[in-house]
């Protein structure tokens, strides 16, 4: 039994080193917001660049394999956090947003019962088409460079913790 979902690509973490794990994980702002002369709000987009930054942080009793995570490291992160992508009614098939952790696919409906599909490079393919409108969650792996990360000890509990900050590249 592994003790938590996030997969970090540099090699596994030690035992006692992932468990009551966080991952946040937000969008980062292609663009900046700006009042018109009328004062309405507007957001002006410099690209179609759509990116994620992350922060995972955990409390447990070892940190990880630190001599892999130096500030401006590349690695690959198989994420805790779910993205969902909907699929229209009609619509047989979907080009995921990001490339999904093994094994964390599902297509569910509005009622939350599952429907059957499968994967192939990225593409969830339905059996059929629905007349309503469905929902895929899967677990992404981004691939992202280090900025910063802290571990923490704390003597006399015998506890620890780490957090990890992450941009996607």
């Amino acid at each position: 039994m592994t003790e938590s979902n996030l997969i970090l690509g540099i090699a596994g973490l030690p035992p006692e080193s992932a468990r009551n794990c966080i991952q946040e994980l937000s969008p980062i702002a292609n663009g900046e917001f700006r009042k018109s002369i009328n004062g309405n709000l507007m957001f002006l987009e410099t690209t179609e660049r759509k990116k994620y930054k992350s922060t995972i942080s955990c409390s447990d009793t070892a940190s990880p394999i630190a001599d892999k995570l130096w500030i401006g490291s590349q690695i690959t992160v198989g994420c805790i956090q779910n993205l969902w992508q909907s699929i229209m009614p009609g619509e047989r098939q979907a080009t995921l947003i990001r490339p999904a952790v093994a094994g964390s696919i599902c297509v569910i409906n509005n009622f939350g019962k599952h429907v059957p599909f499968q994967c192939t490079d990225n593409v969830v393919d339905l059996y059929r088409t629905y007349e309503e409108q469905l929902f895929i969650c899967f677990r992404p792996w981004l691939t992202m460079l280090v900025k910063s990360f802290q571990i923490m000890s704390n003597e006399w509990d015998l506890t620890g913790g780490w957090k990890l900050e992450l941009e996607e590249v």
